[in-house]
């Protein structure tokens, strides 16, 4: 376990969540240092908290003194900084250990789940800070209110986004467990939901003794997960929920608005009074429910809960409005998993547009195994463009799938619909310019670059991004060594 340091190294620190552990380091006096393809708005701003980050990967990037060095899962064995590493006998440490130290040195509000993180981590986030708590705070989401992905909080919470996909959860240990929902996805770590129960099971196990869980009780995921536990967790469980009649914190009378929604809450058949969000969708009332039962569970204020949730404006690239072409609205957002789409086109069909939908798939593996699911997710739109997979870490010829076999599971799931494809996002984009229709809403949806459209669309520039995939730059390339002494480095 990662206990005492100084000074430490992230092998892409661009990422999002690399990134934002990074900051927190750099905040509470460690020597942080780090490298990555190309830089971004998080690099700059561990720029200017002092840290050197150089751009490109080099066996020299490593400084002297450093005593871990920190990757992702997608960091290829080839990366010379590793292998220097190794070299230098310096321990190479994944990611999740350095999450795992600001775990254990606060109380620790870990969220986890397939759907939903990080606006739950937000929306916890945001409660705990208009408490007044000054948490830390770690989410793989850039959140406008923060103005920042990480806060280096001086109270004693931390309120941390939990990654489940590639299982490096196993090892975390967490005072409080939110799981929001469990479905089956990231199939190029897990064989199915029965190993990912079993992971977010192994992660459950590891809590102290006064550990508490919460819960979606309206999750068929979550109750196979809780057939997996022993009665001594169950009896530390809390469950929410809009549908099952036994949650501890149940929504009723939910009024569904095309920009947000009003609901009241019951704490076990009693009243907490009514709630209000900015932010539209069923979804988005369990994000909330969720948030909002940690921190009553935890004894916090309930009117400043009820502030916090009142005024939350979301996170980047979950249902965000880019702009505006006239009446054509251009929204976008990141369901990369079939029930994604769906709630984000549930959510979209209440301000009553005609609606298109742009979808660029992420993973040849997620596609593959979701072919027929994605098909039938696109049911609400009234006019669906696929444009080419968007293959992050992963080869083509690996898989047993095209894009072309994505537009044809389409069109024969919904023959009377309009349903176009275009290899290139440049296509997609003259396309829609000559092809509008009054008041629609197109959604640009995916996890890789479909952002880029949606800017191009209200002729805006797209921000400097981390890697869209949410985990960091070096994905796409198996490095091979750069040999440059340290003056021909750039240093950004």
């Amino acid at each position: 376990m990662l206990k005492h340091f100084e000074q430490i190294h992230f092998i892409g620190i661009g990422g999002i969540g690399m990134s934002g552990l990074a900051r927190i380091l750099l905040a509470r006096g460690k020597q942080v240092s780090g490298s990555d393809l190309k830089s971004n708005r998080l690099i700059e701003g561990l720029i200017e908290q002092g840290a050197p980050v150089f751009i490109g990967h080099a066996s020299d990037n490593v400084p002297a003194g450093t005593e871990y060095v920190v990757v992702s899962t997608a960091i290829a064995e080839e990366n010379p900084e590793i292998q220097v590493a190794r070299e230098r006998h310096i321990p190479i440490i994944h990611r999740s250990e350095v999450l795992n130290y600001l775990l254990q040195t606060s109380r620790s509000i870990s969220i986890t789940g397939t759907h939903g993180k990080t606006t739950t981590s937000a929306l916890t986030a945001l409660i705990l800070v208009e408490q007044g708590l000054d948490p830390t705070v770690v989410i793989g989401g850039e959140v406008p209110q923060l103005g920042t992905n990480a806060l280096a909080g001086r109270g004693e919470f931390t309120v941390a986004e939990v990654d489940e996909s590639d299982q490096s959860l196993r090892h975390l240990s967490t005072e409080i467990a939110v799981i929001t929902n469990l479905e089956v996805d990231h199939l190029d770590h897990y064989k199915g939901l029965d190993e990912i129960i079993e992971a977010v099971a192994e992660f459950i196990s590891h809590q102290p003794a006064n550990g508490r869980m919460v819960v979606n009780a309206d999750d068929p995921g979550i109750q196979l997960l809780l057939q997996h536990l022993p009665e001594a967790r169950l009896q530390r469980c809390v469950s929410f929920g809009l549908d099952n009649e036994s949650a501890d914190y149940r929504v009723i009378n939910p009024e569904l608005k095309e920009n947000g929604s009003r609901f009241e809450v019951l704490f076990q058949g009693n009243s907490l009074g009514h709630f209000e969000l900015k932010i539209p969708g069923t979804h988005n009332i369990y994000n909330a429910l969720a948030a909002l039962s940690c921190s009553h569970a935890l004894g916090l204020d309930l009117k400043a809960t009820r502030t916090a949730l009142a005024g939350y404006q979301g996170v980047k690239r979950r249902f965000q409005l880019v702009g505006n072409l006239g009446s054509i609205a251009v929204v976008d957002d990141y369901a990369h998993h079939p029930s994604e789409i769906q709630a984000t086109l549930k959510t979209a069909r209440l301000q009553k547009r005609p609606l298109t939908i742009v979808f660029q798939p992420h993973r040849y593996s997620r596609t593959q195994a979701f072919l027929h699911e994605f098909a039938d997710s696109f049911g609400l739109a009234d006019r669906i463009i696929l444009t080419d997979i968007y293959a992050a870490s992963e080869k083509p010829e690996d898989f047993q799938v095209d894009i072309q076999d994505l537009v044809e599971a389409t069109r024969k799931a919904h023959p009377s619909k309009e349903v176009l494809y275009f290899s290139t996002l440049p296509e997609v984009k003259t396309y829609l310019l000559n092809h509008l229709k009054q008041k629609e809403m197109i959604l640009t949806v995916g996890a890789g670059t479909i952002t880029e459209l949606a800017y191009d669309l209200v002729g805006k520039l797209p921000p400097k991004s981390p890697d869209p995939t949410g985990k960091s730059n070096e994905q796409k390339i198996v490095y091979a060594p750069v040999r440059r002494t340290h003056q021909e480095r750039k240093v950004v």
